[in-house]
């Protein structure tokens, strides 16, 4: 039995580790506007890429 509560402590303990690192980055990422940024410079640019490459035929039948 005191085994399985020591085991047990160790990974409740190690999940809110995980938790707390897992707030901070995405609380940075937020403040820092980081999700934007990304968009704006590497998927945009992607998009952008991809879609002035199709052909279009823009003929009114």
């Amino acid at each position: 039995m005191k085994k399985f509560l020591s085991i047990l402590l160790k990974l409740v303990g190690k999940l809110i580790v995980i938790g707390f690192i897992t707030f901070v980055a995405t609380f940075a990422l937020y403040m820092f506007n980081g999700e934007n940024k990304l968009i704006y410079y590497v998927v945009r640019p992607l998009l952008n890429k991809h879609y002035d490459a199709q052909v279009r035929d823009r003929r009114i039948v």
